[in-house]
This record gives structure tokens, sequence and C-alpha cells, in this order.
């Protein structure tokens, strides 16, 4: 019995946990992009404040001294950073010492990234004098355009998607391969020993333990089917010995062994058959005993039991001339002889039967 491969349960398996692998790939992979997003919108305000810090002191020099100019190198300086958008130094309420800003930058990304970490943020920081007076002169106020940031995150994101569903899928083919090894495989080769078991000598032919599952529920298993084998044949046995028991009550007399009246109708039947084909005769004959229920009320029907049997004994000694002998009932008996030519051979049977009765029947 050959299994087709498309209800195989490796089959099924590999289905199964390829998609279970790839879901779970998926479910961690947004995870991971989740808080890369996460890291991505404290990159940007970290950025800022790194670049706030580092340009603080000259941004507060400038300003103190009203120095445009020195305002604008600053400035310029922090225009070599791709992000910073827009960027001015000055007092709140009073016209700009210096100031900036160029075009958002046109990636390709920015439809994506937008949305999670907005167009741009705006970032600011007090000038301040030093101590011990620490005079406020004024605010320096930059703009980060995101979409550099965003296009790092997206890149990051296709590799972490990319690769958490490859290595996803490695596992799952890994556990698929481990289960096929460790269950399938051996599964399969039972199957096969299953297969090569005879119906009717179910025990003859036990599943062998599998090298490497002598212990687990596999073992278990073999070792329970053996049993169940075992168990089925021996009752399949004590069946057979109670139909053939039941068969040869229903066919053989009792007391003597002889066919009984159904089956002598069966064999007459076969030699009637038999004999009309090949133009041959068949002779009948029917013994009783005389004075039978005498004998039993006189000496017993125990003794009339042991009498019957000695009978059948005595007349299967005819046995090689008979088609076939039987107990009809009681003290009747019939004896059949086929393949005859002439009545006369009828008569010298009954004669031979007849003379081979004379001699006494000695009884315990």
């Amino acid at each position: 019995m050959k299994l087709d491969s498309r209800h195989s349960l490796s089959l099924k398996l590999l289905r199964v946990v390829l998609l279970a692998a790839l879901a779970v790939g998926v479910v961690l992979s947004c995870a991971q992009i989740v808080f890369d997003a996460y890291k991505a919108k404290q990159a940007v305000s970290s950025d800022a404040q790194r670049i706030l810090a580092m340009v603080r002191d000259p941004s507060t020099q400038a300003v103190y001294s009203l120095d445009r100019e020195m305002a604008m190198q600053v400035l310029e300086g922090l225009f070599q950073h791709e992000a910073v958008r827009q960027a001015s130094i000055g007092h709140p309420g009073e016209p700009m010492l210096a100031e900036k800003s160029r075009p958002l930058l046109d990636l390709p990304t920015r439809w994506l990234t937008d949305p999670i970490l907005g167009q741009e943020r705006t970032f600011s920081i007090r000038l301040i004098g030093r101590p011990p007076y620490s005079e406020y002169y004024g605010d320096l106020k930059i703009t980060l355009d995101t979409a550099p940031y965003g296009e790092n995150f997206v890149t990051t994101s296709e590799i972490i998607f990319i690769s958490g569903i490859l290595r996803a899928l490695a596992m799952g083919l890994v556990l698929f391969l481990v289960y096929h090894w460790m269950l399938t495989k051996p599964l399969s080769k039972i199957i096969e020993h299953l297969v090569s078991i005879n119906p009717d000598r179910p025990s003859q032919h036990q599943l062998p333990l599998l090298k490497g599952h002598e212990r687990n529920e596999l073992g278990l298993w073999v070792t329970t089917a053996n049993q169940l084998l075992a168990s089925i044949e021996s009752n399949s046995h004590l069946r057979r010995e109670a139909e053939d028991n039941l068969l040869r009550i229903s066919q053989y007399d009792f007391l003597t062994g002889l066919p009984n009246r159904q089956l002598l109708q069966q064999q007459l039947d076969q030699i009637l058959d038999g004999a009309g084909r090949q133009q041959r005769r068949v002779a009948v004959l029917c013994l009783g005993l005389d004075d039978f229920k005498g004998i039993n009320e006189q000496y017993t029907y125990q003794l009339g039991d042991q009498l019957l049997i000695a009978l059948a004994d005595r007349l299967r000694g005819h046995s090689a001339r008979l088609g076939s002998l039987a107990r009809l009932g009681g003290d009747q008996f019939a004896l059949v002889q086929a393949d005859i030519e002439q009545p006369y051979e009828a008569a010298e049977l009954a004669q031979s039967i007849l003379d081979g009765l004379e001699a006494p029947f000695e009884i315990d």
C-alpha cells in the first residue's frame, strides 16, 4: 500500500511548520521594526541635542557680541549636517541675528517615514552667559529633516524583515527535518512492516523495535501492537477450534465418531453424482441391531453405548470397500458402496459384514 504524497503527513507538517514559522517571523520582525521606529525617533532627538550642545558656545558668543558674520559661520557649520533644514540665532521678539533654511530632502521613502517620524522636528537651546551672571542672550533653534533618519530606518527594517523571515523559515525547516527523522521516518518503517504481516498468522511476523526508540512512545506502541497481534492470533486460533468442533458436532456422531445423517446425505449426493458421470452403480446398506432396547434395559445404557462404539469400530474394518459409513441414529447404521458393476457385489459386502459381526463383542 503506497501513500499518496499529497496526503503525506510529512508534507502536511512541512506546510504547517513553514506557515507557523512565517507567521512567527513576521510578528517578531514587525515587533523589531516598531522598536527600531522608536529608536529612530530617539536618534533624531539625540542628534539634535548633540548638535545644539556642540555649537552652543560659539552661538552664545555671536549673539552676545551681535556678530552677524560669526553667527552665519555657525549656521554654515550646522548645515554641513544633511538633516539640518533650518537654523536661527537671535533673541525672541527681535529680528534674528542670523537665519538660514533649505527645502526638505526629496527621498523616495518619505511617504512611508513621514507618518512615523514626522516630516520635520524643531529643537532649541537657551544661550546663557557664563556664571556668575548667567545672563540670557537669546535662543539657538534648529529644525531637522527626518528623511535621512527615515531612509536608514527603512533600510534597517527591510534587512530585519527579510532576515527575520528567512531565519524563521530556516528554523521551521530544521524542525521539520528533526520531526521527520524522529517520527515520520520511523512511522514509515513501522507501516512497511505492518503491510508484510500475514492476516492469518499475525504474530508470526512481529514488528521490530526501531533503534533509538526502544524506550519512548514509538517503542511502547510497537510492543503494544505486537501483544495485540499475538492476542488476535490466539483468539483466532481458539475461534477456529471452536468452529471446527461445532462443525464436527453438527456433522459427526458424538458417540461413535461416524458421520451423522446430515453428512451422509452430503456424501451420498457426491457419490451419486460421480456414479452418474461414470455410469456405475451405488448400493446403500442399512444395518440395525435386534432388540437393542432390551440390551439397554437389561445391561444399562452405558454398556449399550460401548456396544455401539465397538460395532462402529468393527464396521470401519470394511471402510476400504465403502464409499461412506454413517450412524443414522440409535442402533441404525448406513453403509454406502460405490463403483459396483453387478448387484451381487453389494450382496457379497453385506454377507462379509454379517460374517464379521458373528464374532462376540468383548465389552469391559
